[in-house]
């Protein structure tokens, strides 16, 4: 654009292009805001109780949003939960294995986060970027890591959890069928949305991304 009125010419063109297929795009992604009930004000004491509120978000996401194994007629989804600072998921991560789960339910928790050693850190984004690839909604069922422990438990219902950082948000092409975020900025949120139902199409009719409201 040589001239600013040919830049502003340009740039309400594509707008225009933009606000038209927005208008006909069906919603993949309906955010919730959920109340956060108080924690205690001692930091080491605030793990558990947020985790069971992840963990009540985390299932009545999944009853809402699961695929069905088409070998064992298992409800399965795969769900993130990002939070803002490693020190406080490690605890919460560690407060959710404390918790276990509620009777009929499996959880396979993967702890995803920017201070792993490279090696391991390429071995876990090796396997989520093989899970998390929705194109065929299907093909996860063979995979070992997910077959091997859809097998081995008798649980009907089966989370798999991504409890990540915000590493989980930039430059990885993984499809969620469900989060469970901290509040942060308009932008972290909406990054954290691209993840949801990525490369599935299809409207979405209940929401599929809760937000904690503090």
């Amino acid at each position: 654009c040589p001239t600013p009125a040919a830049f502003a010419e340009a740039h309400e063109r594509f707008v225009r292009q933009r606000a038209e297929r927005l208008t006909h795009a069906e919603p993949r992604r309906l955010a919730e805001i959920v109340p956060l009930a108080d924690l205690p004000r001692d930091r080491d004491a605030q793990a558990e109780p947020f985790a069971r509120q992840v963990l009540a978000s985390a299932t009545a996401l999944h009853a809402a949003h699961h695929d069905i194994d088409p070998v064992s007629g298992k409800r399965v989804s795969f769900g993130l939960v990002r939070m803002a600072n490693i020190e406080p998921l490690v605890a919460v991560a560690l407060a959710l294995f404390r918790l276990g789960a509620p009777a009929g339910l499996r959880i396979h928790l993967c702890v995803y986060h920017s201070q792993f050693p490279l090696l391991l850190r390429s071995g876990i984004e090796q396997r989520l970027d093989k899970a998390l690839n929705r194109r065929d909604p299907k093909a996860v069922f063979v995979l070992p890591e997910v077959r091997q422990p859809l097998d081995a438990h008798p649980e009907p219902d089966h989370l798999f959890i991504v409890l990540g950082s915000p590493v989980t948000e930039v430059g990885r092409d993984h499809d969620y069928d469900w989060a469970v975020v901290e509040p942060s900025s308009m932008r972290s949120l909406i990054q954290l949305a691209g993840r949801v139902r990525r490369h599935r199409p299809g409207l979405c009719s209940l929401p599929n991304l809760h937000v904690f409201s503090s």
